[in-house]
């Protein structure tokens, strides 16, 4: 009966141990994925503010003009920004990538 419960005291730990293990594997994949959905925000600000200069102003501006002139206000600590402008009738490519 003692080494009954000796185990059954071992699977109980490791059980827990398991559980807790997989919570933490599901909060990591949880801000994994709020990271990439932040990214994708940020984005679309940008798109959003690149936009509204055209609609505005006939062209579409670099992207210090929409900082200066527009109220965008960029996170350089947390995110590269990648903006190609084209030509001032074509909208640039805009990618955020978030630093690790």
């Amino acid at each position: 009966m003692r080494r009954y419960m000796k185990w059954a005291y071992i699977v109980l730990i490791l059980i827990f141990v398991l559980f807790i293990a997989q919570s933490f594997m599901g909060i990591d994949g949880f801000t994994g994925k709020a990271n990439l959905e932040r990214a994708k925000t940020v984005e679309d600000a940008i798109q959003k503010a690149a936009i509204q200069c055209y609609a505005l102003e006939g062209s579409y501006p670099d992207l210090n003009y929409l900082v200066a002139h527009y109220g965008l206000v960029l996170n350089e600590s947390a995110y590269y920004y990648h903006y190609e402008w084209i030509a001032s009738n074509i909208l640039p490519n805009i990618a955020v990538y978030k630093k690790w």
